[in-house]
């Protein structure tokens, strides 16, 4: 029977790079990625290797060439997620480890989940806030209170996500 192991733990949109150093520096300690679901990561026991992980976001499900573009490049999908594709490859020495060609499309998988948070969060302001501003007496004020730090966190990490994605298009210039 193969040995599995669970982890808890939190990464932050922004942070995928930390993500992805982690879960290589796991494998290398013969923990390898099965599969991801609320911030759980399970990884089952193998020995020791260098494997590159790297991680996508796509709203919806892709189409099978999508997936036929990285398996062509040695990646193999590991886990999916919340609309996060997270694929891996053994470390060849090439210098293909990453799975965004260039720049751009790197900056705009930050560009394509700050746009689904927006949207989030204007559904938020819809469904939340408009009726609470329009009929205060109507909503009691423990939703208010309990409701406002999920869109203060919205809001931070559309800033932080659009930050990111600037950043990388500046190296472009």
């Amino acid at each position: 029977m193969t040995e599995r192991k669970k982890i808890r733990k939190l990464f932050w949109a922004w942070d995928d790079q930390k993500e992805e150093v982690w879960l290589q520096q796991m494998a290398q300690e013969g923990w390898v990625l099965e599969q991801y679901r609320w911030f759980t990561y399970t990884f089952k026991a193998a020995a020791p290797s260098k494997l590159v992980y790297q991680l996508d976001y796509r709203l919806g499900f892709p189409d099978k060439s999508y997936f036929d573009l990285f398996e062509m490049d040695g990646w193999h999908m590991v886990s999916s997620f919340g609309g996060w594709y997270y694929f891996c490859k053994k470390d060849d020495g090439t210098d293909k480890l990453e799975i965004f060609t260039d720049v751009h499309s790197r900056a705009a998988k930050y560009i394509r989940l700050s746009n689904y948070l927006l949207f989030i969060l204007a559904m938020h302001v819809l469904s939340f806030w408009l009726p609470a501003i329009t009929n205060p007496s109507h909503i009691p004020f423990w939703i208010g209170g309990t409701i406002a730090p999920i869109a203060i966190i919205g809001i931070f990490g559309v800033y932080m996500l659009r930050r990111k994605a600037k950043k990388l298009k500046e190296i472009m210039i």
